[in-house]
């Protein structure tokens, strides 16, 4: 994208005369202060009307943002990937394959949600999903963020946006661990008085599940063990039964109506594009006539 950005100059600048490079960070952030934000490529005009909206006119005023605010406001792997780049940050490793450096589980909620306890159910589903694609790809995270923000288009709301990074001493993998730090996290940003329509975790950190380098003072065998093996009952039952199938406690709901936890958290976020599933969804199975 940098590239692209020093391309621009290159031929529109007659001062340049056809070669502009961007070598050093002075060059860098000059070349995005000049530079629209509607030009930028992988933008175009559908996103950059609304971070208009949302005061960045630049790509410089872009490239200032934290990563997670992009990530909040778009959810979007390639709006996020040109971020990185305008940062002068590698969006696509050089190896072959790459495990995932960061994972980001976030939804926007079907109606506002305005108390603390949702709230806080819809963050812990959000993390166990999250803890659950780190066990995935054999690795462990080391920070949990979480991050929250209400309808920047209901302009007739109080508009608020704040997130909260937990450092873990010890980087893990366990759904209960990761699920108490973005509690935790939330309880950080959480503020009442606001109607929310947006939230998500993403584990930071990322490193190979082995080796594990724990801390001296926190690290206790005999409690890894015991969350490793309610891990494995967990992703055993869900992958033979369906995913959300079984759930940590603090996903559950309190309602009198009887669902059982899974019902209550696929019925509490969207699925208006949702893939059929017919290896784990019994309700996606494939029928022959």
């Amino acid at each position: 994208t940098l590239a692209k950005v020093a391309s621009h100059f290159a031929k529109k600048v007659k001062g340049y005369k056809h070669c502009c490079m961007i070598d050093n960070e002075e060059k860098r952030v000059k070349a995005l202060k000049l530079y629209p934000v509607e030009e930028v490529w992988g933008i175009g005009r559908r996103y950059s009307n609304k971070l208009q909206s949302l005061g960045i006119n630049t790509a410089y005023d872009f490239a200032s943002q934290p990563g997670i605010w992009v990530n909040s406001h778009f959810n979007n792997i390639v709006i996020y990937r040109t971020w990185q780049e305008l940062n002068g940050l590698d969006s696509v490793p050089n190896e072959e394959y790459a495990k995932k450096q960061s994972i980001c589980t976030s939804r926007s909620f079907p109606s506002l949600i305005p108390d603390f306890e949702t709230l806080r159910t819809q963050v812990s589903n959000f993390a166990s999903r999250c803890a659950e694609k780190l066990r995935s790809q054999n690795s462990v995270a080391s920070i949990v963020s979480v991050f929250i923000n209400t309808n920047p288009f209901r302009e007739d709301l109080l508009q608020y946006w704040n997130y909260h990074e937990t450092r873990l001493l010890t980087p893990s993998n366990a759904s209960i661990t990761i699920v108490d730090a973005a509690i935790e996290a939330l309880e950080k940003v959480y503020r009442p008085g606001f109607q929310y329509k947006k939230a998500g975790v993403i584990v930071m950190g990322v490193m190979p599940e082995k080796p594990i380098q724990p801390d001296l003072f926190d690290f206790k065998p005999e409690m890894y063990e015991k969350l490793r093996q309610i891990d494995d009952a967990l992703d055993r039952i869900n992958r033979i039964y369906g995913s959300e199938t079984i759930v940590l406690g603090a996903q559950q709901y309190t309602q009198p109506h009887g669902e059982g936890k899974a019902d209550v958290f696929a019925n509490s976020i969207r699925h208006d594009h949702r893939s059929p599933n017919p290896t784990t969804r019994w309700s996606d199975i494939i029928k022959l006539k």
